[in-house]
């Protein structure tokens, strides 16, 4: 009797993909997935999220259906990230504007600077749908995406003031709630400058909200100026 082959311990490793005109297989799955990120701010910042369907996506991303299922698990799941890359875009752009900033600034310029660069970000129509009116209401999942993002931009908002204007911050344990009020009053000023079709321009959003802004930043009685 021949004797039992022992079992192996581990199946064969597949073979590597090859790269295909230069491009490895990773690239390539990389290069699809921003196609489908590209298509999908362009569609719903423009049909809207609910009239978007997998096949006009494809369409849209020049990429077969069963792409899309190689990155996302569903249009929910590309949602969130498309608002994700925008918020990101929006950060950058805040970021890049305020590098450009002289150090010993003082308070307007640096609102008014951050401000700026925020709503220009914002005068992209298709970001601005995805973004305030897009997101909103899909899922409990996607109200949470949301949620997070909001406390994240507000909590990067107070890491400027504390960097540069350590006196302007107010006690610890409302500086949270300060930076979500904050946050609240641009996103609303923001979303009905969207549905009035940018009927103001975009220096009067910025100089209102500056108002605001350094109405809370004025010392409280008992506290120390900032000058």
């Amino acid at each position: 009797m021949s004797p039992v082959p022992e079992p192996t311990s581990a199946e064969p490793a597949p073979p590597a993909r090859r790269p295909y005109g230069g491009v490895s297989h990773e690239q390539r799955k990389e290069r699809r997935r921003q196609q489908f990120l590209d298509a999908g701010l362009e569609l719903f910042g423009t049909i809207g999220y609910r009239q978007t369907t997998v096949r006009v996506l494809a369409k849209q991303a020049g990429a077969t259906d069963r792409y899309f299922y190689e990155s996302f698990a569903n249009m929910e799941d590309l949602l969130v990230a498309v608002y994700g890359a925008c918020m990101d875009r929006v950060q950058r752009a805040v970021l890049a504007s305020l590098e450009a900033l002289p150090p010993r600034c003082d308070e307007a310029q640096l609102i008014a600077t951050t401000l700026d660069a925020f709503f220009l970000e914002f005068e992209d129509r298709r970001l601005a749908r995805v973004c305030w009116i897009e997101i909103l209401g899909v899922s409990p999942n996607v109200d949470a995406v949301y949620q997070g993002e909001v406390r994240r931009f507000a909590d990067f908002l107070a890491a400027l003031v504390r960097e540069r204007f350590p006196d302007l911050m107010p006690p610890e344990h409302l500086t949270g709630l300060v930076s979500i009020a904050l946050i609240g009053a641009v996103s609303e000023t923001a979303i009905q400058w969207f549905l009035d079709d940018y009927e103001r321009p975009r220096e009067h959003i910025v100089a209102a909200l500056v108002t605001v802004f350094l109405g809370v930043a004025q010392p409280r009685p008992g506290e120390p100026s900032s000058t």
